[in-house]
């Protein structure tokens, strides 16, 4: 398991952290385990009988990556503002590709990042850093060094074309080794 150190990051803000997280993985680790509780309870109010709440948490975990390794503090937003866009648009476009959005795009607007980030127990960051610990051993060793790569480059923002041409491979290959990383992280995940 992982030895972070998430104190560290304790007093800066969220445009710090996504700032630091470019270089700093606790940084990013911290930021991860503010939004984990956003992610849950999006998740929750989009998930029914056919979208799984676990595929839910994925996609705003994978959107979430993704608004902490593009964001740009200098286009003048709130980094919580840019997240939540992020995850719920993840989530959203998920939903889509299932062809069963359940609920309507504007009853989940009334719930915001910020209303949440405050609302944290010891207890809660305790169990959210341990699971985050889980999940970052998790891609460094259950996931192959392709699928890493692949996985890291998507996090970063790029589609699964530009990760194509970026590593010289096939689109189909990407998305491959993207469905067996999801696999893989998510029954490492459920076993624990």
């Amino acid at each position: 398991m992982l030895d972070l150190d998430f104190n560290l990051n304790e007093g800066k803000t969220d445009e710090e952290l996504a700032a630091m997280a470019k270089n700093d993985k606790s940084a990013c680790n911290s930021l991860v385990i503010r939004y984990l509780k956003f992610i849950f309870i999006k998740a929750e109010f989009i998930s029914t009988s056919d979208i799984d709440a676990d595929d839910l948490r994925q996609e705003g975990l994978m959107g979430l990556l993704k608004a902490i390794a593009s964001f740009d503090m200098g286009r003048g937003f709130k980094f919580s503002t840019f997240a939540e866009v992020c995850i719920t648009n993840r989530m959203r476009s998920y939903a889509a590709r299932a062809k069963k959005c359940p609920v309507p795009c504007e009853s989940l607007d009334g719930i915001s990042a910020d209303s949440l980030s405050e609302e944290e127990t010891p207890e809660s960051i305790y169990i959210n850093k341990e699971f985050y610990s889980e999940l970052w051993y998790a891609v460094d060793n259950i996931l192959s060094d392709a699928e890493r790569q692949i996985f890291y480059c998507h996090i970063q923002g790029l589609s699964y074309a530009q990760i194509a041409e970026k590593l010289g491979i096939s689109v189909k290959s990407v998305d491959n080794a993207m469905q067996r990383s999801r696999r893989k992280l998510k029954a490492y995940l459920n076993k624990k």
